[in-house]
């Protein structure tokens, strides 16, 4: 007793005991990094956004928490029980620390357990995660040697316990290394623009055009680079790369002196966004692909999603440049009112200016006559559904106002592919036509997806968690979803667990046979459905595969 009130009075733990704590929180600190990885998967996933983490743990009931929370007690019971043993038959405190051995162990449970769940797309090692995690080992290290260092002076039934405690301020540690990496980021960020506007300056026959919308942006651009492509050197942002970093990436990485158009994808989470971009890249030219419900969940209201979207045509207006905007939604039509710079409709349903008639949608494409200037041309595509129609429409009027003749318009449409996860066929070992719609997760996309799916012959499934970010409208917009698929549909599997009341109920209230709606923890148990109620032939459609921060 002398001497434990002898070493808090010291104030240091003895050379033995400084070495070993240095080892332990090492460990605790390697351990708590690979327990920490599905989390920050999440926060990665989320765009870095707090929100997007705390809305994943409030939907998943804390139940990370929940776990990191047994690892902390089971290894506490075992800690307390061991050490009181050792206190009768061993002399040392020292040989105490053999107790940690347990909370090793139900560490490496829990991390074996967490790697062995299968994700729809690995963590990614950027930059920017790599100095998250920096930090977190930073403040996990430190917290450990402070923790035991209490535990190994003050506790006496639990050397080296302070530790236990890391896996339940795990969470807390995440969310404190985000906000003290956040004034870093911004300032790396800060560096990157200011690199890229200076390319951007320095490049003086650079065309910029911008493309923002709730849906349909990435196809649109493609659409619109693949055309262009027939006359001029085109650079165009890959993949969804729709972000300030997303876009200086592809500028310092992709753009060369040579090219003549740049295509940027633009997209938005929040009022400002899109100002932001424009103010990085300064288009010439916009194009409006569509406004939906996309998103409403972090935009709050409908009005405030078109005035993010609206901001690309006010910074096109001080350009003196024109917009594109296809006006089939409401708000989309909204902003092509308001606009005073020169402004192009288009329209499906129109019979003037550049539009498409006789159309021809088809399981394999579409054919359709290509109205231009009064003349029809005949045009053939690989693109699948009559909305995509529409997109052609919107790149063909961006191309005439830059000078295209009609024979490169038709060349280029005949050339155009299918973007991925966009309503492509995919090859399939088991004879089925599998078309990969995984990407789309809007309401007006997953009406297309379920007409282009009315065109195959052969039993038709629908593999899809539902739509989401939509805020109140959620349930309505997931119902309805239900419904339409009734009208299409021979089996729906609908995987996870957001949203499977409402699209139960939505087939239920159409009169869809319920045992044909089926229910999947994961896309690979969706899959494996598949055998016991598919043949060669028959149809999948794989609508909107949610990434992992949903379920």
């Amino acid at each position: 007793m002398n001497k434990f009130l002898l070493d808090i009075y010291m104030g240091v733990p003895k050379l033995t005991d400084f070495w070993l704590i240095v080892v332990i929180s090492l460990v605790t600190t390697l351990f708590a990094l690979a327990m920490s990885l599905n989390s920050l998967h999440i926060l990665q996933l989320s765009g870095y956004r707090l929100r997007g983490y705390t809305d994943w743990c409030k939907q998943t009931k804390f139940a990370d928490f929940g776990r990191l929370l047994m690892v902390s007690l089971l290894s506490s019971g075992a800690m307390l029980i061991t050490n009181v043993l050792l206190d009768e038959v061993l002399v040392g405190r020292a040989l105490k620390y053999v107790s940690i051995i347990f909370f090793f162990i139900f560490c490496f449970v829990y991390v074996v357990n967490l790697s062995s769940i299968q994700r729809k797309q690995p963590i990614k090692y950027t930059a920017r995660m790599t100095r998250l995690i920096a930090m977190i080992a930073f403040l996990c290290f430190g917290s450990s040697i402070g923790l035991m260092y209490l535990s190994v002076n003050c506790i006496k039934y639990f050397t080296a316990g302070g530790v236990l405690v890391i896996p339940i301020l795990l969470p807390v540690i995440i969310v404190v290394a985000h906000f003290v990496m956040i004034p870093v980021e911004k300032l790396i960020a800060k560096k990157y623009i200011k690199k890229a506007k200076a390319k951007l300056a320095a490049h003086k026959n650079l065309t910029i055009i911008g493309v923002t919308g709730s849906y349909g942006k990435t196809t649109v651009k493609n659409i619109i680079a693949g055309l262009l492509a027939e006359k001029y050197r085109v650079c165009v942002s890959p993949f969804s790369y729709n972000t300030p970093l997303g876009l200086c990436k592809t500028i310092l990485e992709t753009l060369t002196d040579d090219d003549e158009i740049l295509v940027a994808e633009m997209g938005a989470r929040n009022v400002g966004d899109i100002k932001e971009l424009c103010d990085m890249v300064n288009p010439t030219i916009g194009v409006v692909t569509g406004i939906g419900n996309q998103h409403l969940m972090t935009f709050g209201t409908v009005e405030k999603l078109i005035a993010t979207k609206s901001e690309l045509v006010r910074h096109i207006e001080a350009n003196n440049g024109f917009v594109v905007v296809n006006t089939e939604s409401d708000g989309a039509k909204q902003i092509f009112d308001e606009a005073t710079c020169e402004k192009l409709s288009v329209n499906i349903n129109q019979k003037e200016g550049v539009y498409a008639d006789e159309i021809v949608a088809t399981s394999t494409g579409s054919k359709f006559k290509l109205v231009v200037d009064g003349k029809a041309l005949e045009a053939n595509t690989a693109l699948l559904g009559e909305h995509n129609i529409s997109n052609i429409l919107v790149g063909v009027t961006v191309a005439k106002k830059l000078g295209l003749s009609n024979g490169q318009i038709i060349d280029g449409i005949g050339k155009l592919t299918p973007t991925s996860h966009r309503l492509a066929i995919v090859p399939s070992n088991n004879a089925l036509i599998v078309i990969d719609d995984a990407y789309n997760g809007s309401v007006e996309g997953s009406k297309s997806a379920l007409n282009v799916l009315s065109k195959f012959e052969g039993k038709k499934v629908v593999i899809t968690p539902g739509l989401v970010e939509l805020g109140e409208e959620q349930f309505n917009c997931n119902f309805e979803f239900g419904r339409d698929m009734s009208k299409v549909c021979d089996y729906v599997i609908v995987t996870g667990i957001s949203n499977w009341e409402a699209i139960y109920s939505g087939l239920k209230f159409a009169g869809f046979n319920t045992d044909k709606i089926l229910r999947a923890g994961s896309l690979n148990q969706a899959v494996t459905m598949l055998a016991t109620i598919t043949n060669p032939g028959d149809v999948v459609l794989f609508e909107n595969d949610l990434p992992d921060n949903y379920l």
